[in-house]
């Protein structure tokens, strides 16, 4: 089992040098913003063999870019016009993508006492709680799980879903917000009338995400026994851990209590909202949190590879590829044009998000412009501003499919990011021995964050 262990830790610390060698290649685009692009000449920050194939091919190296990074696509390997170091980082992406893949299994369908909860659910909770609810119940199964403590629960469907099929379990929703503990109480009331479960228990509250954790959160489990006569706190507890799509720090939170608790005996967490993640000097942060990356002096990853890694990039890939196919109007080149007016025209801050109206059919960039600026409530363009739009819209053709050139590579370099993060997590489990693996659950085209974290300890770690 060492031996294993080992050979695991080993490979994923070749597969994090890899990646981070590829971030320290690219680092100027990786917290790069694409509003910047017109202004900063991004094209110039791409390598100069790739800027030579779009300078000489334009969309035809765009096209096949974009196709060679989705692994469902065959690599044309004859291709004339990639680069040999484009060919490389295609084959890393793939690499990556396909791994994240949910491999073709038999369709997971909800329990049929569980039924009555489908009203309350969105189709995409319902596929997501149909494949991950079979990996919880290996779970509880495997290692004699007594306790689960669903943390960020929310209106707390997959806790309500374990309470029903373990009645033997006791489960308690740990919620901040009181409002969503209130609507969950709601539907237990809705969902089962006549056998509502007794084994399920909320406690509202912030969890304090300190270097305290453990005492934190056994007097948080003790309270909730005091008040609904439980015994999550007793030292004979089994528990695991449950976070699906926990927010930023939370999710490393999770795993350090994991480790550090010694009635925790499993946790599976789906990460979600990496932007949100903190690197603090005294470690409470939330990356990084292997040795590993501690040793060799990565403290923390930049705001947008973070943000980028949030977003589903099978999505964004088949959408441009799906443009450039039709022959369709572009229009994130013009939304960045836009962007620069919008940005200077608010206060807040130079690099605000903002929601866009979709380019028409035969809008000049100064409409397009100007609609969105109204939409914000935000003055139209001046005359002089009309200009430089135009100047920017109309610069050279070469120069626009660098900029979706530049586009892709961002949206790839956050496929790295999310890489780092979860190879960092599980990396800081397996350091202190603990048996872990990644599950992949979902459909990344149906949940981008698809990825679950699945760890469990030893007879051994726990008499320790």
């Amino acid at each position: 089992m060492e031996n294993k262990v080992d050979k695991e830790i080993q490979r994923l610390r070749c597969s994090m040098v890899e990646d981070l060698r590829l971030l320290n290649y690219f680092e100027a685009l990786s917290d790069f913003f694409m509003v910047d692009y017109y202004t900063h000449s991004a094209y110039d920050m791409l390598p100069k063999s790739w800027l030579e194939s779009v300078n000489q091919y334009g969309d035809v190296i765009l096209k096949q870019f974009c196709m060679s990074l989705l692994p469902e696509n065959p690599v044309n390997i004859h291709c004339p016009v990639m680069p040999l170091s484009m060919m490389c980082f295609i084959a890393l992406i793939r690499k990556k993508l396909k791994a994240r893949i949910k491999q073709p299994c038999s369709k997971h369908r909800l329990p049929i006492s569980c039924k009555a909860q489908l009203k309350f659910l969105k189709p995409k909770k319902i596929v997501e709680l149909s494949d991950m609810l079979p990996c919880l119940q290996k779970v509880i199964t495997d290692h004699n799980i007594t306790h689960v403590v669903d943390i960020g629960s929310g209106v707390g469907h997959a806790s309500r879903f374990i309470a029903k099929q373990n009645p033997q379990c006791m489960v308690l929703r740990i919620e901040a917000q009181s409002m969503l503990i209130n609507k969950a109480t709601d539907i237990d009331v809705q969902f089962d009338k006549l056998n509502k479960p007794q084994n399920i228990f909320s406690s509202v509250c912030r969890l304090n995400l300190d270097d305290n954790v453990v005492s934190s959160f056994l007097q948080l489990l003790s309270d909730a026994d005091n008040a609904n006569g439980t015994t999550f706190a007793c030292p004979e507890s089994r528990i695991l851990l449950l976070g699906l799509h926990p927010c930023g720090n939370l999710g490393s939170y999770m795993l350090r209590l994991f480790k550090e608790c010694c009635i925790c005996q499993s946790v599976v967490i789906v990460s979600c909202c990496y932007l949100f993640i903190d690197s603090e000097p005294d470690q409470t942060g939330g990356f990084p949190l292997s040795n590993f990356l501690k040793e060799r002096g990565v403290l923390s990853l930049s705001g947008q590879l973070k943000e980028q890694a949030c977003h589903n990039a099978e999505f964004y890939l088949s959408r441009l590829l799906g443009q450039l196919n039709n022959h369709d109007e572009l229009s994130q080149n013009w939304r960045s044009i836009a962007d620069i007016f919008l940005s200077k025209r608010e206060s807040k801050s130079s690099r605000s998000w903002f929601k866009f109206k979709k380019r028409a059919k035969g809008e000049n960039i100064i409409k397009f412009t100007n609609k969105n600026l109204v939409l914000h409530k935000l003055p139209e363009l001046e005359k002089e501003e009309e200009e430089l739009a135009i100047k920017l819209s109309f610069v050279d053709q070469w120069k626009t499919w660098a900029y979706y050139l530049v586009y892709v590579l961002k949206i790839s370099l956050g496929v790295i990011g999310e890489s780092i993060i979860l190879n960092d997590r599980i990396l800081f489990l397996l350091e202190a021995r603990c048996n872990s693996q990644f599950e992949i659950l979902f459909d990344p085209r149906e949940s981008s964050r698809n990825v679950a974290i699945v760890s469990s300890k030893t007879l051994l770690q726990l008499k320790n």
